[in-house]
This record gives C-alpha cells, structure tokens and sequence, in this order.
C-alpha cells in the first residue's frame, strides 16, 4: 500500500508541493509545528527569485501565479527569505555567478582586425 502523499501550500505563490510523509515530517520538525510550516511554507522557486530582491507581486508575475492574491506580511517573507538557521549551509559565498572576461574570451583577434592593426602600426605619420 502506497502512502498518501503530503501537501504544501506556497504563500507567495499558491503552488502546491506533494511531498511524501518522512519528507513532510522532516519540514515540520525544521519549522517546529505543522501550524508554522503551514504558515511560512514558500516555495523553492519563489524563494530563489526573492533573494534576488523582487517583490512577492513581481514574483507572481514571473511564476505565473498573478491569480493567486492572498496578502503576505513583507516582514514575515523577508524574516523567511534571509534567516540563517544553518551555520555552515549559510555561510558567505564568495563565489561569483560571473565568470572573468579572459576565461570567455580567447586570445586571437579576428584576422580582418588584425591586418587592420598591422596595417596602422606601419603608417608612418
């Protein structure tokens, strides 16, 4: 016998998660409650894009989810968003989602540019 799927509601979004009971379980002892798991469950997706710093209304328009208006408390979605509650899962990233303009580019100028530059060096003014 299959066990019964667990759900979440998102509080941004209104998106349903469908967890299994051990995973379910393992929220709610992070959380504390099911009540507070309940009330400040936000999901991956809309978790990510206001870390970004978007608002929760442009965070539904990105997801999709402008039909969903139930009211959220800013403060509680920032106190969510930005808490640590793992030391060592949390620290600073000094890591860059950029990457260095020489590991894009290669070292070899376009042969049209390169005669255009030879061409330069030998006028004499």
């Amino acid at each position: 016998m299959a066990s019964k799927l667990k759900k979440l509601t998102c509080i941004v979004t209104g998106r349903v998660l469908a967890i299994s009971p051990k995973y379910y379980e393992g929220k709610v002892e992070k959380a504390g409650d099911e009540k507070t798991l309940i009330e400040t469950y936000i999901c991956r997706e809309a978790k990510k894009l206001l870390k970004l710093g978007n608002s929760v209304k442009k965070v539904r328009e990105l997801l999709n989810a402008t039909d969903f208006n139930q009211p959220v408390n800013e403060n509680l979605i920032h106190e969510l968003v930005f808490k640590k509650t793992n030391k060592k899962r949390n620290k600073f990233n000094n890591n860059s989602d950029f990457i260095t303009l020489s590991s894009i580019t290669h070292n070899q100028t376009d042969p049209e540019v390169k005669a255009f530059i030879n061409k330069i060096k030998h006028i004499s003014y």
